[in-house]
């Protein structure tokens, strides 16, 4: 038999055996709590605190670290699939953006949904202090480490560098972009660079031509799959943006793994000096 949350009613009563120890509600009590993520960046994060035991399954974008693809598949972080998430039944589910399918599952399944889309660095480190207290542990050392790493980088690249503009690439056709609210557009702020439209107080927005040509970038960072040519995608870039009548060199197309580049995760943190250094390099 299983109780609620998973715990073997037989393997309790193997420990008791063992051990002579007396069987009361209170035995109960020491089960491990359980989470599902609907969300690539926290998979990571529940990783990166050394967390994924607690883990029981995810959504099929969680494709890092390579352990979390072996975890059960939950479908869509939009539309999960309920059976399995009734079956599982998680303490929480955590979650990076609403949707009608995880409203009504809340509803009916009674789901505790914790939302996790951190808008800056500080936002990620204080979701990782309250994810671990979540499932019962401190991670304060670890965290303080990260934020102690992410201040470092601050100092020197805001004593040693002057601003250069960033058009933060999503798409051309129409031109989409990042705004001041968006994760990548504050980090970028540590790199002593800014977002092209951080005058824009929104995640994302559609531009017009217009609107590049007036303050055309110093680089033009883009993320870009595993599968795509770097070559073939820069002579695209600059092809575009000249049609535009802004021209680029290929040294002012920064590329960047798209998962490490658009998730707020320590990953990211770790990768951010390399992407500092390739923003502030002369063109």
């Amino acid at each position: 038999m299983m109780n609620k949350k998973g715990t073997s009613l037989r393997s309790i009563g193997l420990l008791y055996l063992l051990t002579g120890a007396a069987i009361s509600n209170t035995a109960l009590s020491f089960e491990t709590p359980t989470v599902i993520s609907l969300s690539p960046a926290a998979t990571e994060l529940i990783y990166e605190l050394k967390l994924e035991n607690h883990l029981i399954a995810v959504d099929k974008n969680s494709n890092f670290p390579d352990q979390a693809k072996q975890l059960p598949n939950i479908g869509d972080a939009f539309n999960p699939n309920l059976e399995l998430l009734a079956h599982y039944n998680p303490d929480f589910v955590i979650h990076f953006s609403k949707s009608q399918t995880l409203d009504a599952a809340q509803q009916s399944l009674k789901l505790t949904l914790v939302p996790m889309q951190p808008k800056n660095m500080e936002e990620l480190f204080k979701h990782a202090e309250e994810l671990a207290s979540r499932l019962q542990h401190s991670r304060t050392e670890q965290v303080n480490q990260w934020r102690q790493q992410w201040q470092t980088l601050n100092k020197h690249y805001q004593s040693n560098s002057v601003s250069k503009k960033i058009f933060i690439y999503l798409g051309f056709n129409p031109i989409y972009t990042l705004g001041k609210n968006a994760f990548l557009s504050q980090s970028l702020h540590s790199c002593g660079t800014q977002g092209l439209f951080d005058d824009q107080n929104v995640a994302s927005l559609m531009i017009s031509k217009e609107q590049l040509l007036v303050s055309p970038p110093d680089k033009v960072l883009v993320g870009i799959s595993i599968h795509e040519s770097i070559p073939k995608r820069t002579q695209q870039i600059i092809d575009e943006l000249k049609a535009l009548g802004i021209t680029l060199t290929t040294n002012q197309i920064v590329f960047a793994n798209q998962d490490i580049l658009f998730r707020p995760t320590i990953r990211f943190l770790d990768y951010l000096p390399t992407l500092c250094q390739q923003l502030q390099r002369e063109n």
